[in-house]
């Protein structure tokens, strides 16, 4: 036994598998109780949730319009970082399901979608007691027959209706004075440290194919926000150049920067980060609106010889536009 996780599970990555199965496909949602601390708290693009009972009643939420949800782990990316810190998990989902039920997605369509989900969580002894949580809910936008902009803008119309101010200015400020979370890890492995050089230096203005050949391969396949899909330099470079052109001022700060090897696979690395900046510049998102937007991102990436050959960019741009409606008044 002293080899084991814990009791229930042999490894960190049965763990997170495991609990999320029971929990949203077994419907055993009063396992949160035992598998979440009571003061935890989740951080999504759309605000910061704390204490246990607020993620039962969003999970309740989210089966109430999803009911016949499925979570197949597409990878768990994780770390010991010693007893200070704890464990760090990085899980890749992908959900199959059917809006089946009214919600803030508006009235049920009966339409099926594929969405993707990376959820981060820290866990301290065998419970999470933070979590960092990125859905492509442009994805499901367009799924569901609306766009990511008509939707954020409608979340940002229910907010000031709700007397609800802009959430995300604490943290712009931090990410702008490059302050980083408490606690964050950056391996020394090289695989991360070529994948958070490229990602700073790629985000800070150098966005040509030479310097994108130094860590991608030519032909890297690329799973993008909105459900898109891409391949290779231009399209990466595409990608990222959307959010300086929208965002002059934009900062970026790396929090969580880990890889795993395991035999038979290639080097993974999990990278979370901040994105901070003004809307001073038209493009992706419309006209310049002055609002601060705040970005959390995360990004997988897997890696072959020493080059980036798969990577999985995950955004929600319905929280953009929420921010942009919302912060412009």
């Amino acid at each position: 036994m002293k080899n084991r996780f814990s009791a229930e599970y042999a490894t960190l990555h049965d763990y997170i598998i495991g609990i999320t199965e029971q929990i949203w496909e077994g419907r055993q949602i009063d396992l949160i109780h035992r598998y979440y601390s009571p003061d935890c708290w989740v951080l999504s693009p759309s605000g910061l949730v704390t204490g246990v009972e607020a993620v039962i009643t969003g999970t309740k939420a989210t089966l109430a319009m999803f009911p016949d949800r499925e979570l197949l782990g597409e990878d768990v990316i994780w770390s010991n970082d010693g007893q200070k810190r704890g464990l760090l998990s990085s899980h890749r989902i992908i959900s199959p399901m059917t809006h089946r039920g009214d919600g803030v997605f508006g009235k049920a369509t009966g339409r099926t979608m594929r969405i993707r989900t990376i959820a981060d969580c820290l866990v301290v002894g065998d419970v999470i007691t933070e979590e960092w949580l990125v859905r492509d809910q442009g994805a499901m936008a367009l799924a569901i027959g609306t766009t990511p902009e008509a939707l954020g803008r409608e979340w940002a119309r229910a907010d000031a209706a709700a007397g609800k101010a802009p959430w995300q200015h604490d943290l712009w400020d931090q990410v702008q004075a490059g302050i980083a979370e408490d606690h964050a890890i950056h391996h020394a492995h090289p695989a991360a440290v070529m994948v958070r050089d490229a990602m700073m230096t790629a985000f800070g203005g150098a966005l040509s194919e030479a310097d994108l050949a130094r860590s991608h391969d030519r032909a890297v396949n690329l799973m993008l926000p909105n459900g898109a899909i891409g391949a290779g330099w231009a399209d990466l470079a595409a990608f990222i150049a959307r959010f300086r052109q929208a965002m002059p001022d934009l900062a970026l700060m790396v929090d969580h920067s880990i890889a795993l090897e395991e035999p038979g696979r290639p080097v993974r690395v999990a990278t979370r980060w901040r994105l901070a900046g003004t809307h001073a510049g038209s493009g992706p998102w419309g006209d310049a609106s002055g609002a601060q937007l705040f970005v959390l991102g995360i990004t997988h990436s897997e890696v072959v010889a020493g080059k980036v050959i798969r990577e999985f960019w995950l955004v929600d741009e319905t929280a953009i536009w929420r921010q942009i409606a919302l912060g412009a008044g």
